[in-house]
């Protein structure tokens, strides 16, 4: 990826069928992860209504907005948005261009400009890939990513919840016809484990097996336990960053 957007660097977009499965903490810890095992990472947070990744990497901008260019007809050095960088990792957000109380909330196809602009208008740096956390359920927005970014796969993150798969079969359909191949799938807040005994209690019902993303043909990577206030770790996403790696090498040196 050169300085001025993707230009055709690898793109992984963490997707999820519904909001509230953990989606935004599995992009962030994954971003990190991959930055650890020595590759420049970018992390767009597509989110624009719900824009969740400042407030976790522990930022937030308090001078509110009076405007925001959603998109510009002229390029340049005066177009450019500054990629925020934390430990390394280079960081772009709408929530960025706003205070956290304010809400980019325009629709009608506004979103899918301002995706475009900050994929392509970000001065990202050097980075061998773009992990992309991306807004919950299928919309214009997933649309968008498919025309303006370089080698897409997605990574699906869901929980045991049999409402979670139904939701999140649906986006694999779009995926399937935007012919974007699927890393593999995410199974989060699936338990928990007593911080006394070690004990082991199973947070949802399992829904029948014929209902999951897994039955589908999606490769469940890992299953996450529920820590509340904390993140995945390098250790839980061991085999997430593995099929990451396979597929950011295999388009940077295929």
């Amino acid at each position: 990826m050169t300085s001025h957007g993707v230009n055709g660097a690898p793109v992984i977009a963490v997707i999820s069928g519904k909001g509230g499965v953990g989606k935004s903490s599995v992009s962030v810890a994954l971003a990190k992860a991959l930055q650890r095992a020595g590759y420049r990472i970018g992390l767009l947070d597509a989110d624009m209504s719900g824009p969740d990744i400042p407030r976790m990497l522990g930022l937030r901008r308090d001078a509110p907005a009076k405007a925001v260019t959603v998109a510009r007809w002229i390029s340049g050095p005066q177009a450019q948005i500054e990629a925020i960088d934390v430990d390394g990792i280079k960081v772009a957000s709408v929530g960025f261009l706003m205070s956290g109380d304010q809400v980019f909330s325009a629709g009608g196809g506004i979103d899918q400009l301002m995706l475009g602009r900050l994929l392509t208008e970000t001065d990202w740096g050097p980075v061998d890939a773009l992990v992309v956390d991306m807004p919950p359920g299928v919309g214009d927005v997933h649309r968008a990513l498919r025309g303006r970014s370089g080698a897409l796969a997605a990574i699906v993150v869901v929980t045991p919840a049999e409402l979670s798969h139904l939701d999140s079969t649906r986006a694999l359909s779009m995926l399937e016809v935007n012919r974007i191949p699927v890393l593999g799938g995410v199974e989060n807040m699936a338990y928990l484990v007593c911080p006394c005994c070690g004990e082991r209690s199973e947070l949802h019902p399992a829904p029948p097996q014929e209902r999951t993303i897994w039955a589908k043909g999606v490769r469940k990577l890992v299953s996450l336990p529920f820590r509340p206030g904390a993140g995945p770790t390098d250790e839980d996403l061991s085999d997430v960053v593995k099929a990451a790696v396979r597929h950011i090498d295999h388009q940077n040196f295929s």
